[in-house]
């Protein structure tokens, strides 16, 4: 069996590309910020928008359904992000789906 390591990133330029990546693909990312609580949310980026500070829009929910408290984000509020290869799939269409069949 191989060991399974996830490699988070803190270095903001190493960030900012993860998390666009993660809205033009439509993947999934680990988020720790202290703004959002003591936890890594997987979730995905709606937007990233470059202005006088860089701001990042995330989906408002996690994989798992939970509303995060917060979905507009600075970079600098972003302590680490963790980059997925999968999709990030809507729990909520995905409960529907599952509920039709």
């Amino acid at each position: 069996m191989q060991d399974f390591t996830l490699e988070s990133v803190s270095d903001p330029g190493e960030m900012l590309n993860i998390l666009t990546e993660s809205k033009l693909n439509g993947t999934a990312v680990g988020i720790y910020a202290p703004v959002l609580g003591n936890e890594i949310y997987v979730t995905a980026v709606e937007d990233v928008l470059i202005d006088d500070e860089i701001t990042i829009i995330l989906k408002s929910f996690d994989v798992t359904g939970y509303i995060l408290e917060k979905n507009k984000l600075r970079l600098d509020e972003i302590s680490s992000v963790c980059a997925f290869k999968s999709p990030f799939q809507n729990p909520f269409m995905k409960t529907l789906k599952s509920s039709k069949a």
